[in-house]
């Protein structure tokens, strides 16, 4: 053999457990990296397996979230509906209550009013009574005056008759016995 055969040969000898060495510590690594990988492999599995669970958890909750947000918004139109419901009634109560005061005072108005016309004529009605019954007292005061009056002209008249009928006769026989007086005569009766 020659030199370098022999440098060869001892080289790779030399070479030769280093490359055991390596190509053990290789399939070591190898089977270590394999077993890493098989265990990375089904964590990576694991993982993607509850990505798909929170995933679909997500979803369940976006759902949820979802249907109670639109039951809170359903509740809170009901909410705002029946909150303007009575608003609207309150404004219509008030309303009414404006109303029904002016009525009251329109009425108080008109009862005061009203007694102040009755209080009025009640207070006519008396001075009615107390004239209706001055006049009736004069009325009767009248009557009697009336009365005297009438009885005082007609014994007027019965005088006045009887002094006329005398006069007639006196002027008759003033004028049978054909003397003419120039003077009035002294007295005419009474």
């Amino acid at each position: 053999m020659s030199t370098a055969g022999k440098v060869l040969v001892a080289l790779v000898l030399l070479v030769l457990p280093i490359w055991i060495v390596l190509v053990s510590s290789v399939a070591q690594l190898n089977s270590a990296w394999g077993e890493s990988l098989r265990k990375q492999r089904d964590q990576v599995t694991k993982l993607e397996a509850d990505i798909a669970n929170n995933e679909r958890e997500i979803v369940g909750l976006k759902d949820k979230i979802s249907l109670a947000q639109a039951g809170a918004e359903e509740n809170a139109t009901v909410l705002r509906a029946r909150l303007t419901d009575i608003e609207r009634a309150r404004a219509e109560m008030t309303r009414i209550q404006a109303g029904v005061r002016v009525q009251v005072d329109t009425l108080k108005a008109a009862v005061a009013k009203a007694e102040s016309a009755r209080d009025q004529r009640n207070e006519e009605k008396k001075s009615e009574i107390e004239a209706t019954a001055k006049a009736e007292n004069a009325v009767n005061e009248l009557k009697g005056e009336n009365a005297e009056l009438m009885s005082r002209l007609t014994q007027l008249r019965d005088e006045f008759k009887t002094l006329l009928e005398s006069n007639k006769t006196l002027v008759d026989r003033i004028l049978r016995s054909g003397t003419q007086r120039t003077g009035r005569p002294a007295s005419l009766g009474r």
